[in-house]
């Protein structure tokens, strides 16, 4: 018995490569290798970096697919079957939209595989294939199988991945990971964290969880178990951490640099609409923001525009704020319409959708607003995400900002991280803008 795993990819511009900060290593093929039972074989294609060889001899093709690689995933589902492979879909966007993905493939497994991995294999074997494997939100495996991508690990950034928790408790509205986990929060056995990191290549690790703060004392007992493995890591947050003086401490001494935090609006008319206003009640922004920062941890700021109070004056004050603080990096990213989250459907009954699936919609591209603002145009929010991040990452920002960093940390390795990342994203701004989504991807430039 043989299966294909298949990770597809968001797409490029005809006769240029993969955009760079794209290629993680990807954790959740390795994730479903490791519940593949060990007598069967596998090969991996990542369709990031390397052509898919459609007619490989094997009895399964196993696709992962997200909102934004689903028209590829479509595509190459199409490829298998036109050849008698029998196809099976999983992931996010299978999850949110599964009679959407089942027209595209032989099975479909909703929500997290779990047990049902061994279930869909004991099928395939027996000819007796289902057309749907329900499963439930689940995070119970000992380690991730990263020998399934060995060939391709020398393409990806040296960063290891290794995940910690999945869901968060928080419901925001446009968020499809809080849809997914029914803003529940699930995590691993603290030992199979630190065994999994200690058999990592990379030695900077980002800690792949929503919200690591979900559950306080889980965190704390990770940790300090991490602290003794002393190594460099990041991970995403949310700014109630500050609160915390003890677990922020912690945070630090186990080896913690910087922490993602997706503040999203500063606008608190914003913060109501997308139901994060408990961020409001926390305190003191600008004092919690602080507090991190003295901790000696960075923040990499994650903002949202779009929703109905955004103007070009919140894209200035968030500037503003930006600046003010001095963060590590930034994203300035548009509102997304993700299907099944609340968001997406309030768009669709005020018929504010330009699409309704705007990820199959031939001539999308990165970039591209799918639904109608209220106080600006679609192609006005566009071009202002463009405006300010450019604004933000200028090389005189980058430079002020770097003397920042070096004050708040010594350590090169975060240092030139900070360099890298930053004179990336400067060059990145204009690259990412008008990508073609699920197209040019049978180039022999990957």
């Amino acid at each position: 018995m043989k299966v294909t795993l298949i990770l597809p990819a968001i797409g490029k511009k005809p006769g240029e490569k993969y955009l760079k900060s794209w290629l993680m290593e990807p954790l959740t093929i390795a994730v479903i290798s490791s519940l593949i039972p060990k007598e069967v074989d596998r090969e991996f294609f990542d369709d990031r970096i390397e052509p898919i060889n459609y007619d490989t001899d094997t009895d399964a093709v196993l696709i992962t697919v997200e909102t934004y690689t689903a028209k590829r995933a479509y595509y190459i589902a199409e490829q298998f079957r036109k050849r008698g492979k029998r196809v099976i879909m999983g992931g996010y966007h299978v999850t949110l939209c599964p009679d959407e993905a089942a027209q595209h493939c032989d099975a479909i497994m909703v929500n997290n595989c779990g047990d049902n991995m061994k279930l869909l294999i004991e099928d395939l074997e027996n000819n007796s294939l289902k057309s749907c494997y329900q499963g439930k939100p689940c995070i119970d495996y000992k380690k991730a199988d990263r020998s399934v991508y060995k060939r391709q690990q020398k393409k990806y950034l040296p960063v290891s991945l290794v995940e910690t928790g999945r869901g968060c408790f928080h419901n925001c509205e446009f968020c499809s990971i809080a849809k997914y986990y029914n803003s529940g929060y699930i995590h691993r056995d603290v030992q199979d964290i630190v065994e999994e990191m200690k058999s990592c290549k990379h030695k900077l690790y980002f800690l792949v969880d929503d919200s690591i703060f979900s559950d306080k004392e889980f965190a704390r007992e990770l940790f300090k178990e991490i602290k003794k493995l002393h190594i460099t890591w990041t991970t995403q947050i949310t700014l109630d951490i500050a609160r915390d003086d003890e677990t922020l401490r912690l945070m630090k001494e186990s080896g913690c640099e910087m922490v993602l935090i997706g503040f999203e609006s500063i606008n608190s008319g914003n913060l109501k609409q997308m139901n994060k206003e408990w961020t409001a009640r926390l305190g003191e922004r600008d004092e919690l923001i602080e507090k991190i920062h003295k901790a000696g941890i960075s923040i990499y700021a994650s903002f949202v525009f779009g929703f109905d109070e955004d103007t070009e004056e919140s894209f200035i004050r968030t500037l503003e704020f930006s600046k003010k603080h001095q963060f590590f990096v930034i994203a300035y990213n548009h509102l997304l319409a993700f299907p099944g989250t609340p968001t997406y459907k309030a768009f669709q009954d005020e018929g504010r959708l330009i699409c309704d699936k705007w990820w199959l919609q031939e001539g999308y591209t990165f970039g591209t607003i799918s639904f109608v603002p209220k106080l600006v145009t679609a192609e006005e929010l566009r071009a202002l995400c463009r405006k300010y991040k450019t604004k933000f990452f200028k090389f005189g920002s980058i430079f002020q900002r770097g003397i920042t960093c070096f004050k708040r940390t010594k350590k090169l390795y975060i240092n030139f991280a900070y360099w890298y990342i930053n004179i990336l994203f400067h060059f990145e701004v204009d690259q990412r803008i008008g990508i073609p989504v699920g197209e040019n991807l049978e180039e022999l430039i990957k």
